[in-house]
This record gives C-alpha cells, sequence and structure tokens, in this order.
C-alpha cells in the first residue's frame, strides 16, 4: 500500500501552502505556484524557490507548524489493519519530509520518501533536496515496489490527485479525490472523510 501525504493522510491539502501562511509568505509563494501551473518553471524549480523564502527561520517553528496538523480520521486504524496483516506500508509526498517523516513513524510506514528542507544550527540555510517531484511519481512507485519485493500489480495506491494515481498498474483508490482525472481514472473512489472506509475495498 503506498500513500499520498498531503490531504489524504492528513487533512491539509498542502503543506507548502499551510507553510506559506503561517509564515506571511504566501502571497509570494503563489507566484511561484502559479508559473509552475503554467509550465514557466519545473517542480524542482518552484521548490527550490520556495525554500528560499524561509532561510533564517528556525526550525523550531517549522516544528511546532507542523505538529498542529491533524491526521485524517481513521487513519491510524488504517495503517494498523494493514500492519495486522503483515501489509506494507509506504508513503510518497510532493511535500515536506519534515511532514512526511513523522507521519511515517507515528502512523508505522514501511518506507517513506518526500522533499527535505536543509537546516544548520536550528535553521532553514534556504535550500531544498528534492526527491519527489509530483510528476515523478510514477517512478518512485515503481522503485518502492521493486524494494519491498512485490509486484506492481500487487501494489494499491491511495491519493486524492491524478499524480498520485499515475502507475495504472496498480490499484488506484481515489479518496476524496479533487481533480477530475483522479475521480475518472481511478478504480475505486471513496467520498468519505474517514480514510479507513478503504479498508473495505482491501481486506
Amino acid at each position: 500500500m503506498i500513500f499520498d501525504l498531503d490531504g489524504t493522510l492528513t487533512t491539509v491539502d498542502s503543506l507548502w501552502r499551510y507553510l506559506h501562511k503561517e509564515f506571511g509568505t504566501w502571497d509570494q509563494g503563489k507566484i511561484a505556484a502559479q508559473k509552475y501551473k503554467r509550465g514557466e518553471i519545473s517542480y524542482r524549480e518552484w521548490a527550490e524557490t520556495d525554500a528560499k523564502y524561509w532561510a533564517g527561520l528556525p526550525m523550531s517553528r517549522l516544528n511546532d507548524a507542523v505538529n498542529r496538523i491533524p491526521y485524517r480520521d481513521g487513519a491510524k486504524e488504517v495503517f494498523q489493519a494493514l500492519r495486522n496483516r503483515n501489509i506494507k506500508t509506504a508513503i510518497i509526498s510532493a511535500g515536506l519530509s519534515l511532514l512526511a517523516d513523522k507521519a511515517a513513524a507515528e502512523l508505522g510506514a514501511d518506507l517513506v520518501m518526500s522533499n527535505e528542507l536543509v537546516s544548520n544550527d536550528g535553521r532553514l540555510t534556504g535550500e531544498i533536496r528534492v526527491k519527489v517531484a509530483v510528476n515523478d511519481k510514477q517512478r518512485i512507485v515503481e522503485e518502492m515496489a521493486a524494494e519491498l519485493r512485490v509486484q506492481l500489480g500487487e501494489v494499491a495506491l491511495v491519493g486524492d490527485r491524478a499524480f498520485d494515481l499515475s502507475q495504472p498498474q496498480c490499484l488506484r483508490i481515489a479518496f476524496e479525490p479533487k481533480d477530475s482525472f483522479a475521480k475518472a481514472n481511478a478504480d475505486i473512489v471513496v467520498e468519505d472523510h474517514d480514510l479507513s472506509r478503504i479498508l473495505q475495498y482491501l481486506i
């Protein structure tokens, strides 16, 4: 089982936007977001631009902000149920490791991959290590399946957007989908705030 994070395991649709609003940088941040959506810059360039706005911020402020983000109803129950059946789990997020690693540890995911803000002496440097672009999730799913030693046909993907469900060989579950492609191309659509509703299709 491979899960998206923002909007799927948590109630915050975009950690990037959430942090921009927390730190008062959304006016600048939305400009880069619009450029990316228009195809004027790559995802890496977008992420690097965003990270620069936060240079100098103490990590403690980021941790405080991230710790206020709640999980979806049923998220912990889903991971517990899968773990009880020895089903391997992973999280792939085009968001940030600050939240993704926390979620993986607290929910008990076997693997996690996301983007890492660079810090030095407890403060952000304005740099980022981009490991997951939104349009790169299909490749990462293939690599994670290989690491977990399972065939793609044995993998279920859970996400709320098209790029979360980009590997057609997997079972694709759109959880409260945010775009029409995800809704139209998913094998299963779950329109419910409670993530545990997906379990009826899995176990």
